[in-house]
C-alpha cells in the first residue's frame, strides 16, 4: 500500500469514528434535549411523534451527507419519489450493513419502523426510538398487532422492518427470512414494498467492527421497487401458518432473485 494509499484509508478510519461519535450524540440530543422541548410544545402525542419522526428523518439524511462529504461513502437511491409518498405501506428490504437503515429512513418523508430490544435501551438510541413512538419487537404475538394497528391509522406512515431481523453475515447476500413481516402483511393486507440494498464493497456486516473498513470508499444503492400485493400471492387472505410460511417464502425467493442479478 502506497503512503498516499495508507493516509486515505487512516482519514476514513478517523472520519467513521468521528461519524459514529456524531450519530451516538445525536441520539442522547434528541432524547434529553429535543423531547422536553416538543412536550413543551404540544402535549398531543401524535404530534409529538410526527415531530420527533421528522426530526429524525432530517437528522439521518444529514448524517448521511455528512459521511459523504467525509469521503467514507457514496449512495444512490432508485425510485426515491416512490419512497417519499409512501403511506400505509410494509416497506421491507434486506439489510446488507449497518448504515442502510440511516439511508432508509433518511430517504422517506415520514416513516414508522420496528426495532429490535436491543436498540429500545441503549443509551444512545433509547431516546429517540421511543420518543419517535416506533414499535418494539419484543417477540410477541402482541408486536404483530401493534404493526397491524399502526398500518390501518388514517394517513399513517408506512412501517419499515427488515424480514432478516439482523444484518446480513459476511460474504451471505441474504439471511433466511423471520416470518414476522409476513405475518403482519398478511394480517394489514396492506401493499408491500420490497427496497432492494447493496453495498460495495462490503462492510459493517453482522459482527464487523465499525474500524473495520474497506480499502476505498464504499457505495450504498437503493432500488425502491414495485409494490407487492398480498393477495396475488395469497388469494384467500386467511392468517393461517401454512399461509404465512408460504407468505414468507415467497418474499425470500424474490429478494434472493433480485440481489442475484
Amino acid at each position: 500500500m502506497t503512503l498516499k494509499k495508507k493516509l486515505n484509508y487512516a482519514w476514513r478510519v478517523g472520519a467513521t469514528g468521528f461519524s459514529f461519535v456524531s450519530f451516538g450524540l445525536g441520539g442522547i440530543a434528541i432524547g434529553t434535549l429535543l423531547a422536553p422541548l416538543v412536550k413543551l410544545k404540544t402535549q398531543d402525542k401524535k404530534q409529538c411523534t410526527e415531530i420527533t419522526q421528522r426530526v429524525i428523518q432530517q437528522s439521518f439524511h444529514g448524517f448521511a451527507e455528512m459521511m459523504v462529504k467525509l469521503g467514507i461513502m457514496t449512495y444512490e437511491v432508485e425510485g426515491l419519489e416512490k419512497l417519499k409518498s409512501s403511506e400505509q405501506e410494509l416497506v421491507i428490504a434486506n439489510h446488507p450493513t449497518l448504515i442502510d437503515v440511516v439511508l432508509l429512513i433518511g430517504s422517506m418523508n415520514k416513516a414508522n419502523c420496528v426495532v429490535k430490544q436491543a436498540l429500545w435501551k441503549n443509551p444512545f438510541t433509547r431516546g429517540p426510538v421511543q420518543n419517535a413512538n416506533y414499535i418494539l419487537n419484543a417477540g410477541s404475538e402482541q408486536f404483530m398487532y401493534d404493526c397491524v394497528a399502526r398500518l390501518h391509522e388514517n394517513g399513517a406512515p408506512s412501517l419499515v422492518i427488515f424480514p432478516e431481523g439482523t444484518r446480513t453475515e459476511k460474504n451471505h447476500h441474504l439471511n433466511d427470512f423471520q416470518r414476522g413481516a409476513a405475518n403482519i402483511a398478511l394480517r394489514a393486507n396492506v401493499p408491500i414494498r420490497p427496497v432492494k440494498i447493496t453495498c460495495t464493497p462490503s462492510t459493517l456486516t453482522k459482527n464487523e467492527k465499525w474500524y473495520h473498513i474497506p480499502d476505498q470508499p464504499f457505495h450504498i444503492s437503493i432500488q425502491v421497487l414495485d409494490p407487492i400485493y398480498v393477495k396475488d400471492i395469497i388469494p384467500d387472505l386467511s392468517v393461517t401458518p401454512k399461509n404465512v410460511r408460504l407468505l414468507n417464502q415467497y418474499l425470500y425467493q424474490f429478494f434472493d432473485h433480485e440481489l442475484s442479478k
